[in-house]
């Protein structure tokens, strides 16, 4: 009989303990392995989003990695506005030479849809021309862009500007609101988006204020927008946005106090600041997606606008790689817990073993009077241990896939990373090498004590 029948057959005389044993080694394979799989796309995650943003624009008050988190993986709300004037002067070249821009593509948030809270993003029709993802314009799966050019938000601004300041003059007949055109009232879904709601090409979708469930939380009936066009997957946050023309979003009804950026004079009040002029560049924004001409043009820019009152400039490609730094630290930190909880299911496969020591002394004393040589006794119990840790880990494996299978729905809701259960990595085989060879290393001692058990001493039945 070959030894590893001798050891399986030994562990299924043992059953119980056999199953709870392999249990405590599947939990903490699993768990070692969650967390690598979890830190690793969360990486790629957020690594493979930057590649489209050079630079970052947002207002002077957020942190950097508040503005770069919310602009480009959706996460967390607007941290503030800034006035249009900044993009004006990036577009019309009033920097310096090296701060120079290819694009600078305004955006504005704060709305959502459904209960997913998939965000909008309103902003200009460049987004789909100009902005690159993976250096080509943003790829299509069903329609196209919709239209809502730089020079439609100049004049919206403009009349938008004239409005407010009748009304805070005072004037009997002030100029009109302008109103929100049908044109406007378009919009370009992701990819999951679609999946989700199930949208399609001509559906209609309604912008939200709030969350559902909390205080100030209201439908936008009359921004509703037909889609128009649904993108690619790109396994990014593009694939849980929503973009709609920001003409749209300066015009829904409830926006008026938030459309305008005005700075409130010394001596002033925030009231008194009510009843001052506005300008069409003091139209709000919550970022600006911008390409610089010159290879070092980020970090020109963050430089430059250093010294700037109204807004500052954020490098995508420094403020991330220091993100994830600290994620690692905390990820490292639970691969530490999860070693431990290994070398404790490791050390529970000693103490099974060895405690049945004792109960197979007569077992082991015929193997040996039988011609089995001690070193064949130290294999059939060290092959106990390996066969429990092995299989172990490639349940704990299995269960790792299964969870991220039933999970991934939920995963990608709470953090926005997308986890590819079907994706096999070359660290999970070592990692099954590396936990069976320390379950095979656990079962030493108590297959030394076995063989060592002296023959004429333990033959005689004990009663």
């Amino acid at each position: 009989m070959r030894l590893w029948t001798i050891s399986l057959r030994n562990l299924r005389v043992r059953l119980v303990g056999t199953v709870l044993t392999t249990a405590s080694i599947v939990v903490a394979t699993a768990l070692y392995a969650a967390i690598l799989v979890m830190a690793e796309q969360t990486e790629q995650r957020y690594k493979g989003s930057i590649g489209g943003y050079q630079a970052v624009v947002g207002p002077k008050d957020a942190s950097q990695l508040e503005l770069v988190l919310n602009t480009i993986f959706n996460v967390g709300e607007a941290p503030g506005l800034f006035p249009l004037r900044v993009v004006m002067d990036l577009r019309e070249g009033r920097v310096s030479r090296r701060g120079q821009v290819r694009y600078a593509i305004p955006q504005a948030r704060g709305d959502s849809v459904s209960r997913h809270g998939f965000p909008v993003i309103a902003t200009l029709d460049e987004m789909f021309h100009l902005y690159e993802w993976q250096q080509q314009p943003l790829p299509f799966a069903a329609g196209g862009p919709f239209v809502f050019s730089y020079q439609d938000l100049l004049e919206l601004a403009a009349a938008l500007a004239a409005h407010e300041n009748g009304l805070r003059a005072g004037e009997t007949t002030p100029p009109p609101r302008p109103a929100l055109r049908s044109e406007w009232r378009r919009a370009v879904v992701g990819a999951r988006v679609a999946r989700t709601l199930g949208l399609s090409l001509g559906d209609a979708i309604t912008p939200v204020h709030g969350k559902m469930g909390e205080f100030g939380y209201h439908e936008h009936p009359e921004a509703a927008c037909t889609i128009v066009g649904i993108l690619a997957p790109t396994n990014s946050p593009l694939d849980t946005t929503i973009f709609l023309p920001l003409g749209t979003h300066l015009l829904i009804d409830g926006h008026e106090g938030g459309v305008f950026v005005v700075d409130v004079p010394p001596g002033k009040t925030p009231d008194d600041a009510k009843r001052l002029p506005v300008a069409a560049d003091r139209i709000g924004l919550t970022a600006a997606v911008v390409d610089p001409k010159d290879h070092f043009g980020a970090r020109i820019l963050r430089t430059e606008f250093g010294a700037r009152p109204d807004a500052q400039v954020a490098w995508p490609q420094d403020v991330v790689p220091r993100f994830l730094r600290q994620i690692g630290n905390a990820a490292d930190a639970l691969t530490v817990i999860a070693w431990l909880v290994l070398l404790v299911a490791c050390v529970s496969i000693t103490v099974a073993i060895y405690n049945t020591m004792n109960e197979r002394r007569r077992e082991i004393a015929i193997m040996r009077s039988l011609g089995a040589r001690r070193l064949q006794i130290l294999g059939v119990i060290t092959g106990e241990a390996v066969l429990l840790s092995g299989f172990g880990a490639l349940l704990g494996l299995a269960l790792c896939h299964g969870a991220a299978f039933a999970l991934r729905g939920v995963v990608e809701d709470m953090t926005g990373v997308h986890l590819d259960w079907l994706q096999f990595r070359a660290w999970e085989l070592w990692l099954l090498l590396g936990v069976t060879a320390v379950g095979a290393l656990a079962g030493l001692l108590p297959a030394v004590k076995g063989s060592l058990t002296q023959v004429a001493d333990n033959l005689a039945p004990s009663y």
